[in-house]
């Protein structure tokens, strides 16, 4: 288990880096490593290429200090790094299926489907 200590904070006001402490060791992360962020009770995980943190956190409180024209929260439960994104599937109930880089499917819900939209129409624009 590793807890949030400390931010490194960039030009926009949202961290470069993320640092932990787990077991009197400090761990970082730097942001744009970052593919997802999953809900686990009172902690989250956090999905990169090379390994999977838990650290002691909440969603809502991650997405405070992610910068969201970068990291979008598709549903109670998780965040995306939209640069990831590979594939997105509009689903019946104005829900969608997201396909992360690493072949990871997070489903989105309704509630957040503005959201999805943006990093859809962000993609668009990015393949033109």
């Amino acid at each position: 288990m590793q807890t949030a200590t400390d931010l490194v904070i960039g030009g926009l006001g949202f961290p470069v880096r993320l640092t932990f402490r787990d077991a009197g060791r400090t761990l970082g992360v730097d942001v744009e490593e970052i593919d997802w962020v999953e809900a686990a009770g009172n902690y989250v995980q956090i999905y990169t290429p090379r390994r999977t943190h838990l650290v002691r956190h909440t969603v809502k409180a991650m997405q405070t200090k992610l910068d969201p024209d970068r990291f979008v929260r598709v549903r109670p439960s998780a965040i995306v790094n939209a640069d990831r994104v590979v594939r997105i599937v509009h689903r019946p109930g104005g829900e969608y299926l997201i396909t992360m880089q690493d072949g990871t499917q997070i489903a989105s819900s309704r509630s957040f489907r503005a959201d999805v939209e943006r990093v859809l129409a962000r993609r668009q624009a990015r393949t033109g």
